[in-house]
């Protein structure tokens, strides 16, 4: 029985991988580093925006210290910042699923995102109240496939909430589209349904569900 939801971010709630990418080009264009798509998805989908310049330095032959990670963070916000200001970019159906969804679970969100950029979202949408925690980048040590930040909302969840009797790992279940975020459920012991946004299936199989969408993961594994 699920009796909570813990949802990843970008590709399951905002279709913001589009928007991520684009802020990053903007910002590296003036150093001469660029990417395609494919590179974009195949490496660096999933992982917080630390890990993600560091894989970016291994693959283009550059070097980020701490001090060019900050500069080039701040640098991509104001980029996607920009962007999300013309549009917001929700996935498919995210809008009248997810307050069905507030209205019966406790719902959380554990992303690699940064969490100004997850609220300036969920004020536009007014859902700013929906989720309780928000983890981000800024929570952990250690982003996805470490299982850090679910666990850090599982506690939250379990600790937060008036529950009748404590609220299980095997009871919070976990919505993700990347193989990271699934290695990362799987490690903190909780139940992951992977949506097909971002990624093929042969590449989401260790989740206990694939889907197509939100609402194929609400039809299969949770009650309205």
């Amino acid at each position: 029985m699920i009796r909570a939801i813990i949802f990843d971010w970008d590709g399951v709630i905002t279709d913001t991988e589009p928007v991520h990418m684009e802020a990053w080009l903007r910002v590296f264009k003036p150093m001469g580093i660029s990417f395609d798509e494919e590179e974009y998805y195949r490496c660096y989908v999933g992982l917080t925006d630390g890990d993600f310049l560091d894989e970016v330095g291994r693959n283009h032959n550059r070097e980020f210290n701490e001090r060019d990670k900050g500069v080039a963070i701040e640098r991509k916000f104001v980029e996607s910042h920009k962007i999300l200001e013309e549009k917001i970019p929700l996935m498919p159906g995210v809008e009248e699923i997810v307050p069905k969804l507030h209205e019966k679970y406790p719902l959380a969100i554990c992303s690699g995102a940064l969490k100004r950029e997850i609220m300036f979202v969920l004020k536009s949408v007014g859902w700013q109240d929906y989720f309780k925690p928000i983890v981000t980048q800024e929570d952990v040590r250690r982003g996805k496939p470490n299982p850090e930040g679910f666990m850090i909302a599982f506690k939250h969840l379990q600790q937060h909430h008036e529950w009748s009797d404590p609220l299980k790992e095997s009871e919070c279940l976990i919505i993700e589209d990347s193989p990271h975020g699934i290695e990362a459920a799987n490690a903190a012991g909780m139940p992951v349904v992977a949506i097909t946004n971002s990624f093929p299936e042969e590449h989401l199989k260790g989740a206990n569900e694939i889907v197509s969408s939100l609402g194929d993961a609400v039809e299969k594994c949770l009650k309205l």
